[in-house]
């Protein structure tokens, strides 16, 4: 290893990996890069940039490359990580239409918890990891039942999301009683490959994450909310990160246009 924190960087990588799905139960020999793409599209999800990926990608290969060394597995798995275009942003809005479509393609398949989980991150922009604080009772609802009250969040520091929209509010207080008996990566990721499949086959931006993404854009673009309240709805402590969740609609712009 070049260095201690280089090595200590990598481990905690790799342990990451091994804590996704059942990983940690599974012998080298049985992995196959479609395991090693699905954690890659799991770090995606979560916003995980390319280069980060990359990185955990590459920490993960030195592990296999290894075990080939030590006699452990015989082959060494070849991983290929396809980085978006230079100067390209995953970015993805979910439409009301599509809402409606996925949260009935749940609740179809008798997944209420994975349309509650969906509309709540539509409805506030709350990320997966907050979503699942809330479940585990490190975030809590408000006694006046109109906030997620999260301690910490990305940034470090706590915040309140709303949950006033009655949507958003019955999602809560479901995620509360109900998700902790539903929920696992594996179902998870199982639920979501398959609402992909369904609706965004070959879009490699339709990821969970972009809930968070479709919040923002409808705070700039239907409610008219400024960039900065935006910020702190969203937990940013840099306004350039919300920018990159925030995509003007074109009948907006030529609304503004007209107004000028």
């Amino acid at each position: 290893w070049p260095s201690a924190t280089h090595r200590s960087r990598s481990i905690a990588q790799v342990n990451a990996f091994a804590r996704f799905g059942d990983n940690a139960d599974r012998p080298l020999s049985q992995f196959l890069p479609r395991d090693i793409h699905a954690f890659a599209d799991h770090m995606l999800a979560q916003g995980s940039s390319d280069a980060t990926v990359n990185r955990y990608l590459a920490s993960i290969s030195k592990v296999f490359s290894h075990a080939v060394d030590e006699r452990v597995i015989t082959q060494v798995m070849k991983i290929k990580f396809r980085p978006s275009p230079k100067g390209a942003q995953r970015f993805k809005v979910f439409s009301t239409e599509e809402q409606a479509l996925i949260v009935d393609f749940f609740r179809q398949r008798g997944d209420d918890w994975m349309a509650h989980m969906f509309i709540l991150g539509c409805k506030t922009g709350l990320r997966l990891g907050e979503i699942l604080m809330l479940s585990e009772g490190i975030a809590t609802i408000s006694k006046c039942g109109k906030w997620v009250e999260l301690p910490t969040s990305k940034n470090g520091k706590p915040r309140n999301v709303a949950i006033s929209h009655p949507d958003a509010n019955a999602a809560a207080h479901y995620v509360v009683k109900h998700l902790d008996h539903n929920y696992t990566k594996k179902r998870f990721y199982s639920r979501w490959a398959l609402c992909k499949r369904e609706f965004g086959r070959n879009d490699p931006d339709f990821t969970f994450h972009a809930t968070r993404h479709t919040a923002a854009s409808k705070m700039a673009n239907d409610l008219g909310i400024n960039t900065i309240v935006i910020a702190q709805a969203l937990g940013h402590s840099s306004l350039q990160t919300t920018q990159k969740y925030v995509k003007a609609k074109p009948e907006h712009l030529l609304d503004i246009g007209a107004q000028m």
